[in-house]
């Protein structure tokens, strides 16, 4: 399984998470903060031939809003 590297838009800690399958992206999921607990979503994306993930925050608005 491939992982992704995010950072919390909450906390700023760095961790990595399971990347969708390649078919899957571009989506958007909830996920909640492996140090601090704290809900955010991951926009993962395909760059290149890698799958990408981005984090922010719920209030923030991201691609698919």
């Amino acid at each position: 399984m491939h992982a992704v590297s995010v950072t919390c838009p909450s906390c700023f800690e760095e961790f990595d998470v399971p990347a969708p399958a390649a078919q899957e992206v571009p989506c958007d999921v909830d996920y909640d903060c492996e140090v601090c607990c704290r809900p955010m979503r991951i926009y993962f994306d395909e760059d290149g031939g890698e799958i990408t993930g981005n984090a922010y925050g719920l209030g923030a608005a991201g691609v698919f809003g």
